[in-house]
C-alpha cells in the first residue's frame, strides 16, 4: 500500500468519523441541575434508574454541531399518568417558553407547546444565525405516578413522527411521606410511628410507609426505605 493510499484512506476515515459524531442528543440531571443522572446501564443509554414519585428531572439537548436544527420532546397518551414535561418562563406575547432554550441555540430560538390526540409536547427550533456548539434547550420532567414513563426525542429532519430514541423512566413509590422534597429523619419517624401496625390500607396505607403495600409495616418496608435514604426529589 503506498503512502498516498494510506493518506486517502485517513482522510476518509476522519471525514467519516466526524460525520458519525456529529449529533444533537440528550443528558438528564436531578432538579439542582448539577447531578448528572446517568442511564441504569451504559449499554442502554436511555433507560434510566427507579426515582420515587415526585421527584423532578431535567432534560437537556445538547449539540456538538452549529447548524439549525428542530426537534421534540413528547409524550403519548399512554404514560400521561406516570410523567410530565414542562418547559420555563412562557412569552404570552412571543408564545415561547423563553427559559427553556440557552444563548447557544442561536437568535430566534423557540420553544413552544403543542398538544394533539394521544400525544403532547415541547417543539424546539433553533435560530438561523448565532448557533453555537454546546446546550440548547432544557425542559423539565416530572414523575407524577408509580409507572413506567417513556420520553420520546424526535429529530424533524429524520421524522416529525417517528422518535430517535425514547428516554424511559421508572417511578416507585415515594419514601419522602411528608412532602419535604427528601428523605430524612422525618419520614423515617413517620416509618417508625407505624411499625408492625397490621392493618395499612388505602389510600394513604399509613401515611405511604406501607411501601411493599402489603398491609403491614415490617423489615420489608423499613429496607425499601433506606433505599433512598437522603435523596432528594428537588
Amino acid at each position: 500500500m503506498t503512502k498516498l493510499t494510506k493518506l486517502m484512506i485517513f482522510v476518509l476515515f476522519l471525514g467519516a468519523a466526524s460525520v458519525a459524531v456529529a449529533k444533537v442528543s440528550t443528558r438528564v440531571y436531578l432538579a439542582d441541575g448539577n447531578t448528572p443522572f446517568p442511564p441504569a446501564d451504559p449499554n442502554f443509554p436511555h433507560i434510566y434508574p427507579e426515582i420515587m414519585v415526585r421527584t423532578n428531572l431535567i432534560i437537556i439537548v445538547d449539540s456538538n454541531i452549529a447548524e439549525p436544527w428542530s426537534g421534540s420532546l413528547a409524550i403519548e397518551e399512554e404514560y400521561w399518568d406516570y410523567g410530565a414535561l414542562s418547559a420555563r418562563d412562557y412569552n404570552e406575547l412571543m408564545f415561547d417558553y423563553e427559559g427553556s432554550h440557552f444563548k447557544a441555540a442561536g437568535e430566534e430560538a423557540l420553544v413552544v407547546d403543542w398538544m394533539e390526540p394521544g400525544i403532547y409536547g415541547f417543539d424546539l427550533y433553533t435560530g438561523s444565525t448565532g448557533i453555537k456548539v454546546g446546550d440548547w434547550f432544557i425542559i423539565d420532567y416530572n414523575a407524577t405516578d408509580i409507572g413506567d414513563c417513556n420520553v420520546g426525542f424526535y429529530e424533524h429532519d429524520v421524522s416529525m413522527y417517528d422518535p430517535i430514541y425514547y428516554l424511559t423512566f421508572s417511578h416507585v413509590r415515594t419514601r419522602d411521606f411528608n412532602n419535604d422534597t427528601k428523605v430524612d429523619f422525618l419520614d423515617y419517624a413517620i416509618l417508625a410511628l407505624h411499625w408492625q401496625v397490621m392493618d395499612c390500607s388505602d389510600p394513604n396505607r399509613c401515611e405511604g410507609a406501607d411501601l411493599d403495600t402489603d398491609g403491614v409495616i415490617d423489615y420489608n418496608d423499613l429496607m425499601l426505605f433506606c433505599d433512598y435514604w437522603l435523596e432528594k426529589t428537588e
